[in-house]
């Protein structure tokens, strides 16, 4: 699996509400640019060996999704339920 389509499919499952606008492909960090509920972007820079880890070890998927999700959260407005 290659870089895009890793980071395509895990920013939808761990933040149903951005999406991916852009991965720009470097020699040493992807640099990812998200969109979400509130109108704006944000970007973060994932370096590549990272990447690569994410997709042989659990450990190394792990880091990369608290990536994604940090910078997804940015860019998600919080819905309240209605609960008090």
């Amino acid at each position: 699996m290659d870089s895009r389509r890793l980071i395509g499919s895990l920013v939808p499952e761990i933040a149903p509400n951005a999406s991916v606008i852009c991965i720009e492909e470097s020699e040493r960090y992807d640099t990812v640019t998200i969109e979400g509920t509130t109108g704006t972007l944000a970007g973060c820079e994932v370096p590549r060996t990272a990447v690569d880890a994410a997709e042989h070890a659990g450990d190394a998927l792990e880091r990369l999704v608290a990536v994604l999700k940090r910078c997804a959260d940015d860019v998600v407005a919080d819905v309240p339920d209605g609960r008090a």
